[in-house]
This record gives structure tokens, C-alpha cells and sequence, in this order.
């Protein structure tokens, strides 16, 4: 969130990993353990999961949490299409 706050503000440095968007956007990526199918198939039957579980899919939540405006300064393609799917699924998310 810090990066976002950061690339919000000052806007994005394509030099400098730390502030440039697709770096944030495969940070992002690598951090979460779930695709989004298995996250939103997780979603369906979340208050039958064990907690475990249920506190990983809320920090995918959390992870995520942040992507809908990562997206509008990632041209198009498949990091950003990867993107969409997370934000879709996020909603769904407990």
C-alpha cells in the first residue's frame, strides 16, 4: 500500500523498482499464493473452511487491496489482465 501511496503521489519511476508500477504489479503477483479460479472457487464454501484457510484468502484480500488503481497506470496486456481477474475476484473474497 506504502508503493501505491508513493506511486499515487510522486508518480511512477520505471528506474527505480521500487516506485514503477509492473515492478509493484509482479510483486503483488508473486506474494499471492491462490490463482484467482482457486481463490474465487475457495470463495463459494469460505464458512466451511478452516480457519487457516479463511485468514489466507483475507490476505489475499488485503493483499490485493490495491490493485484497482495499480491498474490505470499498467498498459494493456497479460500482468494487466492478470490484474482484472484479481479485482473481480477480490470482491468475492471474505
Amino acid at each position: 500500500m506504502l508503493r501505491m501511496w508513493v506511486i499515487d503521489r510522486l508518480g511512477p519511476d520505471d528506474t527505480d523498482t521500487d516506485w514503477s508500477p509492473e515492478a509493484l504489479a509482479s510483486d503483488t503477483l508473486d506474494a499471492l499464493t491462490f490463482t484467482p479460479s482457486q481463490a474465487a472457487g475457495l470463495t463459494k464454501v469460505w464458512r466451511e473452511l478452516p480457519t487457516e484457510q479463511i485468514l489466507k484468502l483475507r490476505h489475499h484480500k488485503n493483499l490485493t487491496t490495491h490493485l484497482e488503481r495499480l491498474i490505470g497506470y499498467l498498459e494493456p496486456g497479460p500482468l494487466r489482465e492478470h490484474l482484472l481477474a484479481w479485482t473481480a475476484t477480490r470482491l468475492l473474497l471474505p
